[in-house]
């Protein structure tokens, strides 16, 4: 069985394998799919002396949509490389403009449940960096995921205790722009948290204990 075919099957929605195969079959990159990091879902290099074509790298772990969002946001970045535009912003207008061009195609072919369209349709307006800058994005796309363990710190009150996936226990404090202000119990100290990082809420008994 073909690569493309494999890749398409295992990581991207179904109704989306056509789009997917033809921009797989007209256009020359390597797409890698790696373990998962915590800093990025995703990546796009330019060729280099190793690498004499471009390449994708997108996470193993994204559920459906997330990977497809995900591909077509580094796939928006090798179309403005293509374009020659060495100078454009990562994420200006240029980048911008093809990113919502390939979420819309992908709108119009009822590839995204409806509650996911509604939202992209919004999202492409002014797309972010990344889909985890748009929390409200980002918390529809993750009802998705395989696992859905833990709630987001930003869903829980202001002055809960709750453990991080280390062990690590925090109180949240309060909003701070774009970030959670959290103490970490045992250290005293203060730590800013994404709005969407994932979290396990303590009951006072369980943490006291």
């Amino acid at each position: 069985m073909d690569q493309k075919i494999k890749i398409s099957e295992k990581h991207f929605p179904h109704e989306a394998f056509p789009f997917i195969n033809e921009i797989l079959d007209q256009n020359e990159f390597r797409l890698k799919i790696v373990r998962s990091r915590t800093t990025k879902f995703a990546d796009f290099k330019p060729p280099c002396k190793i690498n004499k074509i471009p390449t994708i790298t997108i996470n193993n772990n994204l559920n459906p949509y997330l990977f497809l969002i995900t591909f077509l946001h580094e796939f928006a970045h090798f179309q403005v490389w293509k374009e020659r535009k060495f100078y454009a912003k990562p994420h200006g207008r240029t980048w911008k403009n093809n990113y919502s061009k390939l979420i819309q195609a992908m709108i119009n072919m009822r590839v995204f449940p409806e509650v996911l369209s509604h939202r992209l349709t919004e999202h492409i307006q002014n797309p972010k960096a990344t889909s985890c800058t748009d929390t409200r994005l980002y918390k529809i796309l993750s009802t998705f995921d395989a696992e859905n363990k833990g709630v987001f710190v930003d869903d829980i009150p202001d002055g809960a205790v709750f453990k991080t996936h280390d062990g690590q226990v925090f109180k949240k404090e309060k909003k701070i722009r774009k970030r959670i202000l959290c103490t970490n119990q045992k250290k005293n100290r203060k730590y800013l948290f994404s709005p969407i990082y994932k979290v396990f809420p303590l009951e006072k008994e369980e943490y006291r204990s």
